[in-house]
C-alpha cells in the first residue's frame, strides 16, 4: 500500500515542536490522508487541542488523547514524545504535506480502480455509465485538494483585478472585449460574450431560439473562435442544413421540397466548404446527459482549446436517477454544473430554455423572468438571459431580442430596443 512512515512522522513533528505551524498545517490536511492509525489519532488529538485555543507541545495533545480515549492507541505519552523528535525543523513542513497527499492520492485512486475493474468485465454494466462515475469520483478527489487556497489577502485579490482589466483594455476592440455576438446593441450592453458566464436564451417553441444560438455559433467561429454545439434535438445534418440556409441566398423550402436549382446548388456548395473551414463542433448525442456533456467539453478544452459552448436545449438535459426529485431540481442541478464548468473552461456557455405557457395569457405575449420553465434556478444562475419575442408568435425576419437579466451591466429598457 502507498504510504511513508517518515513523511507522516515528520509533519507530526512539526506540529508538535513549532506550534506556528498548525493554521496553515491543519487546513491542508485531513485526518484519514495519515495511513498509519497511531499518527492519524495523535494528528487528531493535536487537531483537536488548536480548535479548543490550546497551546499545541507533547504534554497538552497527550491529555487531549487521554479525554478522547484514544492515547493508548496512539502509543500513549511516549509515543507522542518519539514522534516529536523526527524533525529538527518545520521549515520543510510544507513540502512534507504535498509528499503526504500525494500518498493518499494514490492510495484513493488505487481504491477508486480496483471498485471498478470487476464492473469492466461484467457485460450487463453499463460501460458509459462506469465511465461517468470513475470520473465523477475523479473529480471529487481532485476538487477535495486541502493543497489548493481559497482564501486569498485582497491585495492579491486586487493584482489579479488589475490584470484582468489591463489585458481587457490591451485585447479590446471598439469597446468588445468578449467573443462578439453578432448583434450590435447587444455587444454595446455586454462586451461580447465573457469567460465564465452562463448565458441563458428563452423563448416559446418554434420562434427561433435554435436559429439564435446557430447564428451565435456562427458569428464566433467566422471570428477564429472555438465553439462546441450540442443539439439534443436535432441531428448533426439538420442542424447543418440550417447553417447552410442561414445565409439567405436560398429558399429553404425549395431545398426542403427537393427541387433546389442548379444554382442553389451551386450556393450551397459554396457555403458547404466556407463553413467547413472553421472551428466549428457539433455533438448531435440525442438527450445527452448533464455529466457526460460536461466530459466532453472538458476533453475538448484539454485537448484543442475552447472558447465557447451551447447547449440546445436545457430542458431535454438529462441527470442522473435519484428518487424523489422534482423536474424542476433537476433542472437547478443542470443550471448549477453548467455555471460550474464555465467558470472552471473559462469560457462562456450558452444554453437554451423554452418559456412556459403562462407567457401566452399576457396581452402582448412578451416574455418576462418569471415565465422560464422551471424558472427558479434558472433565474439564478444566469448571469445573462435573453428572451426572444415575435409579435406574430413565429420565427419571423424581424425578432426583438429582450435582456431580462444582465448580472454584469445593463437590461433593456423599452421594447424593440434591440431589433435584428
Amino acid at each position: 500500500m502507498f504510504y511513508n512512515e517518515e513523511m507522516e512522522e515528520a509533519v507530526l513533528s512539526a506540529l508538535l515542536r513549532e506550534p506556528a505551524v498548525a493554521g496553515d498545517t491543519l487546513k491542508t490536511l485531513r485526518p484519514e490522508m495519515f495511513y498509519i492509525e497511531k499518527n492519524r489519532l495523535i494528528y487528531e488529538g493535536i487537531a483537536s487541542a488548536y480548535a479548543a485555543g490550546k497551546p499545541v507541545d507533547i504534554l497538552v495533545v497527550a491529555e487531549e488523547l487521554r479525554a478522547l480515549g484514544t492515547l493508548d492507541r496512539a502509543g500513549g505519552p511516549y509515543g507522542v514524545a518519539r514522534v516529536s523528535q523526527c524533525v529538527s525543523s518545520a521549515a520543510h513542513a510544507r513540502h512534507h504535506c504535498l509528499v503526504l497527499y500525494e500518498y493518499y492520492v494514490r492510495r484513493e485512486l488505487w481504491k477508486m480502480l480496483s471498485a471498478r475493474v470487476s464492473a469492466c468485465g461484467d457485460m450487463t454494466e453499463d460501460i458509459f455509465e462506469l465511465m461517468l462515475s470513475l470520473q465523477s469520483a475523479l473529480e471529487s478527489l481532485l476538487t477535495r485538494s486541502p493543497m489548493e487556497e481559497h482564501l486569498k489577502r485582497i491585495d492579491e485579490v486586487l493584482e489579479q483585478t488589475m490584470e484582468r482589466i489591463r489585458k481587457r483594455v490591451a485585447e479590446g476592440r471598439d469597446g468588445l472585449t468578449g467573443i462578439p455576438t453578432g448583434i450590435g446593441k447587444l455587444d454595446e450592453l455586454t462586451g461580447g460574450w465573457q469567460p465564465g458566464n452562463l448565458i441563458l436564451t428563452a423563448a416559446r417553441p418554434g420562434q427561433g431560439k435554435t436559429q439564435l444560438d446557430l447564428r451565435f455559433a456562427m458569428v464566433a467561429a467566422r471570428a477564429g473562435f472555438r465553439v462546441l454545439f450540442f443539439t439534443l434535438e436535432m441531428m448533426g445534418t439538420e442542424v447543418g442544413e440550417r447553417m447552410l440556409l442561414s445565409g439567405g441566398g436560398v429558399d429553404y423550402r425549395r431545398v426542403k421540397r427537393g427541387i433546389a436549382s442548379a444554382a442553389d446548388m451551386e450556393t450551397m456548395e459554396r457555403e458547404a466548404v466556407q463553413i467547413g473551414s472553421l472551428p466549428l463542433y457539433v455533438d448531435d448525442t440525442p438527450y445527452i446527459g448533464i455529466d457526460r456533456l460536461c466530459a466532453i467539453a472538458k476533453s475538448m478544452k484539454a485537448k484543442m482549446g475552447l472558447d465557447l459552448l451551447i447547449v440546445d436545449y436545457l430542458q431535454l438535459l438529462g441527470v442522473g436517477p435519484k428518487a424523489g426529485r422534482t423536474r424542476e431540481q433537476e433542472v437547478a442541478e443542470c443550471t448549477r454544473k453548467l455555471k460550474s464548468l464555465a467558470r472552471l473552461l473559462e469560457c462562456p456557455v450558452i444554453v437554451s430554455s423554452q418559456l412556459n405557457r403562462q407567457v401566452e395569457n399576457t396581452y402582448d405575449h412578451r416574455p418576462e423572468l418569471r415565465h422560464l420553465r422551471e424558472s427558479g434556478a434558472i433565474e439564478q444562475d444566469a448571469d445573462l438571459v435573453l428572451m426572444l419575442h415575435s409579435p406574430d408568435g413565429t420565427e419571423t425576419d424581424r425578432r426583438e431580442l429582450i435582456v431580462a437579466k444582465n448580472r454584469h451591466g445593463e437590461v433593456t429598457r423599452s421594447k424593440g430596443e434591440i431589433l435584428f
